[in-house]
């Protein structure tokens, strides 16, 4: 049941294509490796951001630091028109490795703006020191590596990838809903809200390709 209920989530966003997909416990994850390594890029950012910065008037990276983190998007991005114009073939390792590069890149312009503190006269850039990349890098190498060698039951990944893209789907969402003041009510929206734009993409998803 449970195992249908993340495939449902997971085909909201991604084709599903097994081939493409990485193995855990012998059962094929709800995305696929390039999906896989987004979000384990987003949560080991957002995770370390709030963490350490969420109490902290931060705005979006200086013009240098922006255009280092835009060229880490551009992997992917070369790697899926590569792949799927089929001018090049694809690995799973590069799918799993541009994906993370593109998700980690994601939170540090996001974040900023859910917190509401970015237009701040004393905000500060999100990045400020190394540590503020090298560390949420070593998160998503780490996990990463965890999740291609298989060494974490399907369940806890698969769980762990749908639980990162409802979450990063309310953030998104939560836009809708900035001018409600009450913190709870306003991440209760967020996460319904988040749920059924997912389901409303997942049951589109079924009946284009049916």
């Amino acid at each position: 049941m449970l195992q249908e209920i993340l495939h449902f989530f997971g085909r909201a966003i991604c084709h599903q294509i097994e081939e493409r997909s990485l193995l855990a416990s012998g059962e094929t994850l709800s995305v696929c490796a390039r999906d896989t390594g987004i979000y384990i890029g987003i949560f080991s950012s957002l995770f370390y951001l709030h963490m350490t910065k969420r109490k902290t008037n931060i705005t979006i990276p200086t013009i240098r630091t922006s255009f280092f983190l835009l060229l880490l998007m551009a992997p992917m991005i070369m790697d899926g028109l590569g792949s799927y114009t089929h001018v090049f073939e694809s690995s799973n390792v590069r799918r799993l490795v541009t994906g993370i590069c593109f998700g980690l890149v994601l939170p540090y312009f996001l974040y900023p703006m859910v917190l509401g503190k970015a237009l701040k006269q004393n905000a500060q850039p999100v990045i400020t020191r190394a540590a503020d990349f090298l560390i949420p890098l070593l998160i998503s190498c780490s996990l990463g590596g965890l999740v291609y060698w298989g060494e974490l039951p399907f369940i806890v990944i698969d769980s762990f990838l749908i639980l990162v893209l409802l979450c990063w789907g309310g953030l998104l969402v939560s836009f809708l809903f900035s001018k409600i003041q009450h913190n709870l009510l306003k991440w209760t929206f967020s996460i319904a809200g988040s749920l059924t734009v997912l389901s409303f993409l997942s049951i589109l998803h079924k009946i284009i390709i049916s």
